[in-house]
């Protein structure tokens, strides 16, 4: 096999080509190897290319007709997959153990990476093992002791209080449009980075004052949660609004309409100019805690889970663990003016 120290065994069946290392550039042994799995048959799953069954894998969940995985869900996911392939030295199926998955956590933990990260790597690889299973590449019994690691404890979270909100939008409003537009976005709706770049001019009711996110099939925009979701105006995004989205096409994008989608996974970034802005403003505050602080304001001012969950596209469930503050009055949007 072109640019590998060791020798393969290649085969056809069922309309395919089949390929396996053998693990030996000697080729007495490498024949040896051969003839084993000859002896145990060509349509061995357990003797698939790894790379191969990822691949597999994720075009299967993209397919499927309920729930399918997202592009970007994939492309994390895949990530994950391909490096414990490549770190682990993993060629075929069969070589996946439960020690080797704790060993590679073992030592991306070693490396400093957080519990939450090494709970959603092992997650990813615990769905990728049920699909082995499923296709009985794995007996069902093949990773029963592999354990999940926990998540790391949750603390409090970085959020912007309603006073310091008002005063990181004014310190934008007057030089910055496009940045105070993402900053109302932001703190004002509680909308996520790629959501706030794929907005259209004509989501934006002003008379009844409404914003409605939506999927967008033919840009490529699809959301987190695949449910379109309409969200309150406060009075002062109102009021800039009237200004920022005057005599503009319903169709444009609000944010740089001239910008076009390239292989970056936002068709805008802003996040050198947000980072910028939050540093001359002497507080520490990225994109996603923009996001928090909408929540965290909301319940704090005694706004309830269930209207914020609406309203920020993710469950009671997600609202009530991650932000707290919770008592159940009727919604006011206007508790962050």
């Amino acid at each position: 096999m072109p640019g590998s120290k060791y020798l393969w065994f290649r085969w056809n069946q069922g309309g395919k080509r089949h390929a396996v290392s053998l693990k030996t550039d000697d080729e007495a042994v490498a024949i040896v190897k051969a003839r084993a799995i000859l002896a145990e048959g060509l349509g061995s799953t357990n003797h698939r290319d790894a790379f191969s069954v990822v691949s597999e894998y994720l075009k299967e969940a993209q397919e499927r007709r309920r729930k399918p995985m997202r592009d970007g869900t994939a492309k994390k996911k895949g990530a994950v997959l391909y490096k414990f392939i490549s770190d682990c030295e993993v060629e075929q199926i069969g070589d996946i153990r439960s020690s080797k998955v704790e060993e590679w956590l073992a030592k991306l933990k070693k490396a400093g990476r957080s519990p939450d990260t090494l709970h959603t790597y092992a997650r990813d690889l615990n769905t990728f093992f049920r699909f082995l299973v499923k296709h009985r590449y794995f007996r069902p019994d093949h990773l029963n002791d592999l354990e999940i690691p926990e998540r790391g404890a949750v603390g409090r979270k970085n959020w912007l209080k309603n006073d310091e909100v008002h005063q990181v939008i004014a310190a934008a409003e007057p030089k910055d449009p496009d940045l105070t537009f993402v900053l109302y976005c932001g703190f004002h709706a509680g909308l996520r980075r790629n959501e706030i770049t794929n907005l259209k001019v004509g989501w934006f009711d002003l008379g009844a004052g409404l914003v409605h996110v939506q999927n967008d099939p033919k840009s490529g925009f699809i959301l987190k949660d695949k449910e379109n979701r309409s969200i309150p105006i406060t009075k002062p995004f109102k009021e800039f609004l009237n200004k920022f989205l005057a005599k503009r096409d319903p169709g444009e994008y609000a944010l740089r309409p001239a910008k076009l989608k390239s292989t970056w996974v936002y068709r805008y970034d802003f996040s050198r100019a947000w980072k910028t802005h939050m540093k001359r403003c002497g507080v520490v505050c990225t994109i996603h805690d923009a996001r928090r602080s909408f929540a965290s304001n909301l319940l704090s001012a005694g706004e309830n889970a269930y209207t914020v969950a609406k309203w920020m596209g993710d469950s009671v469930q997600v609202v009530e663990r991650s932000y707290g503050h919770l008592s159940p009055t009727a919604g006011n949007i206007n508790r962050l003016a």
